[in-house]
């Protein structure tokens, strides 16, 4: 199954499942399979944008941002595999209909691993980033012990903006110095779309970091595979798709995702997305 998009989501869309206060009822499903699949450009790949000629223009170009890995110099926005066409950094998750919410395994309602976006040069790297901070029980949203670092590993100080949604991250918003070699902790809620990051003092340095209450995603490859290992089976469910140049990756750009029930063992739905 293959979908084309030419939308760009709107950013107060409510396309990701984020649970109200009041309770909400368990989907019903049966089992557990595997969702696996890959995106692919559907026309020209877009070129590749040189960020060099800023970089040395730029006082931190000679001791820092020119020394970094070929692609920490270039734009990172659409990173496409000239053989096969396949996208890189598109984050794909399942949803639950709306006033459902989706069983989570005991076993990944706790996690001890820590999100880390590093700045090593002039870049966020990893460009896409998900973080698991919480996930819900039905009535409320429980810690999962998963932790968020924003690290500068470079050898010149950077600026952290981050733009999160102004309903579901009131108060965690924030822009920030971040000195040489130095990091911070910070968390946020789940929320439709991603929270931006930004760098004032080098302003081609962005990066998106999507913030769910469950486990059930996954970001496209170098060749545009993704791979989401254990998702609830036997119910309607939604799959979503997102990527930082076109919005939702979906028929049409809907925000609703591409409704289907799975079955238990091994699942397969593929995309297509076009560049403006």
């Amino acid at each position: 199954m293959r979908y084309t998009t030419f939308a760009i989501a709107a950013i107060l869309s409510l396309a990701i499942s984020v649970p109200s206060a009041s309770a909400q009822k368990l989907l019903k499903t049966d089992g557990w399979g595997s969702l696996t699949g890959k995106v692919t450009l559907d026309g020209a790949i877009p070129a590749i944008v040189n960020l060099v000629p800023k970089m040395k223009i730029h006082r931190d170009g000679p001791i820092c941002c020119l020394l970094g890995k070929k692609n920490e110099k270039i734009d990172l926005t659409w990173v496409v595999d000239p053989k096969t066409k396949g996208v890189a950094n598109v984050v794909v998750w399942v949803r639950a209909p709306q006033d459902t919410y989706l069983a989570i395994k005991p076993a990944k309602q706790k996690r001890k691993d820590t999100v880390i976006i590093d700045q090593p040069h002039c870049q966020f790297v990893p460009r896409v980033s998900v973080f698991n901070p919480v996930y819900f029980d039905g009535k409320k949203e429980v810690p999962t012990g998963q932790k968020l670092i924003l690290r500068n590993s470079a050898v010149v100080a950077h600026n952290i903006r981050a733009t999160a949604h102004p309903i579901y991250n009131e108060d965690n918003s924030f822009n920030v110095n971040v000195p040489a070699k130095s990091e911070i902790t910070k968390t946020f809620n789940p929320q439709p779309l991603p929270v931006k990051l930004q760098c004032d003092f080098h302003t081609w340095m962005s990066a998106q970091l999507f913030v769910f209450n469950h486990p059930y995603y996954a970001i496209t490859d170098a060749n545009g595979n993704f791979t989401i290992p254990e998702v609830p089976a036997g119910a309607e469910i939604h799959i979503m798709a997102w990527h930082e140049g076109v919005g939702y990756v979906t028929p049409g750009g809907k925000t609703g995702g591409v409704a289907r029930a799975l079955k238990a063992g091994k699942n397969v739905i593929d995309f297509t997305v076009k560049a403006p």
